[in-house]
């Protein structure tokens, strides 16, 4: 069974990590082309920088730089650029300059968001433009509704490389929490795909606990990089070590605790699946969850929240476990079909 000494080695191996590509991956310029009238370009700037108080303000080179519509010839800027915002004002006619100059772009390998601004829907603007087919679309009707800042940053991170998002979420704080919830999900979500890969070699008691040491290290890995990624996409200070130490006391239960249950419940062969995969799940919600409340604030949830935080973290992970299973189900069903292999589940169904 594994002792503390298996969760210190756990620990140690967090002083192993190679943190290095993930703090190149942070500092890496982005280039975003805002193309539009001026006064669009500042409302949206303000718009994605300026989201209230903040523990750490932008960080690094301002992504957003503006050129006007109508436009000659794409630039070598525009070629370059790791996104281009097309910037419409709903309440005026869109000229043949402008229509023309959208279908310039969409000869640019570019990826490219139009943000139409001050209706309720694109058809407001007339017949859809083909132009338009190339490029991710948002409608917002209004700039001062809270719900724009998510509509927009949704929409460029879906457009955006992936390997620039870390980036501009630490140099565009609008775009913070759209990323960190993003990113909080993807991660506790595999999190429980491993956990549920590796519980079936756990059924098997001599396997246990080799299996379940080994869960242990990968799955507090998971989370310290997770932690990391989202340190540095609030704006903190690189320094890996520091970080991790800043945050153990912050996350506490849901950093530690929550992977001992894990290996607790790994240790009972034949207790099911789902408990293992929830766990794994919610701990690493939770965990995330938690992290991102003090970069973003700078301030511990209060106990009561966290208490509604690990039992909606439960929640979710019981239902991603069963998805998985009913997921994995699904296949084996399938895959015995392709093979001409009877279907054990019905057969065993039977009287």
């Amino acid at each position: 069974m594994p002792s503390w000494n298996d969760l210190g080695t756990a620990f140690n191996t967090l002083r192993e990590l190679d943190v290095a590509a993930i703090t190149e991956e942070s500092e890496h310029p982005v280039s975003i082309g805002c193309l539009g009238p001026r006064f669009l370009f500042t409302r949206v700037v303000q718009l994605l920088t300026t989201v209230g108080a903040l523990r750490y303000g932008p960080v690094g080179q301002d992504p957003f730089w503006h050129c006007p519509l109508p436009l000659g010839a794409p630039s070598d800027d525009m070629r370059r650029a790791d996104l281009l915002l097309v910037l419409v004002d709903g309440r005026a006619p869109m000229g043949t300059s402008e229509t023309r100059a959208l279908t310039r772009l969409s000869e640019l390998a570019v990826p490219l968001v139009i943000a139409i601004c001050g209706v309720t829907s694109p058809d407001e603007l007339g017949q859809p433009r083909p132009a338009f087919a190339h490029a991710r679309i948002v409608v917002l009707p209004d700039l001062s509704a809270p719900e724009a800042t998510e509509t927009l940053a949704a929409a460029l991170l879906e457009r955006l490389p992936t390997e620039r998002h870390l980036a501009v979420a630490r140099a565009v704080p609008g775009l913070r929490s759209t990323y960190a919830r993003d990113l909080v999900n993807a991660v506790a979500l595999t999190n429980a795909t491993y956990a549920f890969a590796s519980s079936i070699p756990e059924q098997i008691p001599i396997l246990t606990v080799p299996f379940v040491a080994a869960d242990l290290i990968v799955l507090t890995k998971n989370q310290a990089l997770l932690v990391y990624r989202l340190a540095l996409a609030h704006g903190a200070p690189p320094e890996f070590q520091a970080r991790m130490t800043e945050i153990a006391p912050v996350v506490g239960g849901a950093f530690v605790w929550r992977q001992l249950a894990r290996t607790l419940v790994g240790l009972i062969p034949f207790w099911g699946v789902v408990p293992k995969v929830a766990v794994a799940y919610a701990g690493t919600y939770a965990t995330g969850n938690v992290a991102c409340h003090w970069y973003a604030e700078g301030q511990r949830l209060s106990g009561e929240r966290l208490k509604e935080l690990s039992d909606e973290a439960l929640r979710v992970g019981r239902e991603r476990a069963a998805a998985l299973i009913a997921t994995a189900r699904e296949r084996s069903v399938t895959a015995g079909k392709r093979f001409g292999l009877p279907n054990l589940r019905r057969q065993k169904d039977r009287p």
